[in-house]
């Protein structure tokens, strides 16, 4: 309770600071459900809405923009009226579900269904994606029969067969509805004292993982799923667990060139869709005290230094690592500076995307956020919803 108490305190000091402008979690439309607050909490009035809603027959609008590039995440089997608010009058386009959303094969498909309806009713221009992290072994958020062995495991069969086993994983998504996988891992484990890599790595020699990734990436296509390598600029060489605190990689420039570098290479050489960045301090290449997924000069090293002219992610934001320091408002702005055009929230609670949202809003509008950049993002992760995402019926002007 105490943290929970610490976290609304410092959410609603980043808003009294953004553009003069106070979005604050209170503040909710009358068919949303009220927040419930531990005693003593402060709560402001703020005195706008945060999202101010558009009509359907609007061409692209700031709103527009900043929906398609936020991803979602709610805790509950059921669209909740909050997500039916971030969709309709936010526009959001992304949601990443996990096993306790959907429990089932058959949940999920009824997930995606409910979706593709809701996109519909609201007249999104372009179809909603629904994510999930089914990389295989220990990440698998669908029980079903086309689960596949950790990346590891997979990866001792060479690379036919890990294109084979992607293939299966992602026909079985695209059947029930799910149009991006946040795989493969393309992190090379280096660092025996890691703690969040593993086995869900290729292994530790990068001339070995890197034809291994480029299968995994052309199977999810064979499937027709997109694919996301991660975790940008590599967590293999790190110890620590960035879900608890960043950690460090203290490899040189020159290291990471020719340990990390060549299995993100090889995926993008592939098709991948997207790179998800992440959350660790690389001295090395200039982000000692920013973490990587906030460091310009790192994030742009996907454009300048390996080409790559796809969708740029960040991993979630509601790490522990993360909100030791940052409140998501806050940490949202910072990734979208930094050059990621998609911000993955996952933090469950829709109270606070809502206000990750609100700040995105004001840090246009006040110029810290360039609004020509935010666009040029939209249209990449538009054109990403445009291939993978399940089309919807058309929906039905008023």
């Amino acid at each position: 309770m105490h943290a929970l108490r610490r976290n609304l305190i410092a959410l609603i000091l980043v808003f009294a600071t953004v553009g003069g402008a106070v979005h604050v979690i209170a503040e909710w439309s009358r068919d949303q459900p009220t927040a419930v607050l531990p005693a003593g909490t402060v709560v402001l009035a703020s005195p706008s809405p945060a999202i101010t809603p558009i009509t359907p027959r609007d061409s692209t609008t700031l709103q527009d923009d900043i929906g398609a590039v936020l991803v979602v995440s709610q805790s509950g089997t059921e669209i909740s009226p909050m997500l039916r608010v971030l969709v309709t009058k936010g526009r959001v386009g992304g949601v990443l579900l996990f096993a306790p959303n959907f429990r089932t094969a058959a949940g999920l498909s009824a997930w995606t269904k409910r979706l593709r309806a809701l996109a519909s009713a609201a007249c999104l221009k372009h179809p909603i994606l629904v994510m999930v992290d089914e990389e295989g072994g220990q990440v698998n958020q669908v029980k079903a029969s086309f689960a596949a062995p950790s990346q590891l495991a997979a990866g001792l069969t060479g690379a036919a067969n890990v294109r084979a086993l992607e293939h299966r994983v992602a026909t079985g998504l695209r059947r029930l509805g799910v149009g991006l996988d946040l795989a493969p891992v393309a992190d090379v484990r280096t660092n025996p004292k890691d703690l969040v890599i593993g086995d869900r790595s290729f292994g530790a020699n990068p001339a070995a993982v890197a034809p291994l990734v480029a299968a995994a990436v052309r199977g999810l296509h064979d499937g027709g799923v997109g694919a996301t390598l991660k975790h940008f600029p590599g967590l293999g060489g790190a110890a620590g667990d960035p879900h608890v605190a960043i950690p460090t990689d203290f490899e040189s420039a020159a290291h990471w060139t020719n340990v990390q570098l060549p299995a993100f290479k090889a995926g993008i050489d592939a098709g991948a869709d997207a790179v998800m960045t992440t959350a660790v301090y690389v001295p090395g290449l200039g982000a000692a005290h920013t973490p990587a997924l906030f460091s310009a000069p790192v994030v742009s090293r996907l454009r300048t230094q390996l080409g790559f002219q796809g969708v740029i992610m960040t991993d979630s934001l509601s790490m522990g690592g993360i909100g030791a320091r940052y409140s998501l408002p806050q940490a949202t702005v910072l990734a979208l500076a930094a050059g990621n055009d998609l911000v993955l929230l996952s933090n469950g609670d829709l109270n606070y995307e809502r206000a990750a949202m609100a700040a995105v809003q004001a840090a246009v509008r006040s110029g810290r956020l360039d609004r020509t950049k935010l666009h040029e993002s939209a249209i990449r992760v538009n054109r990403l919803r445009d291939k993978w995402g399940v089309p919807v019926p058309s929906c039905v002007q008023p």
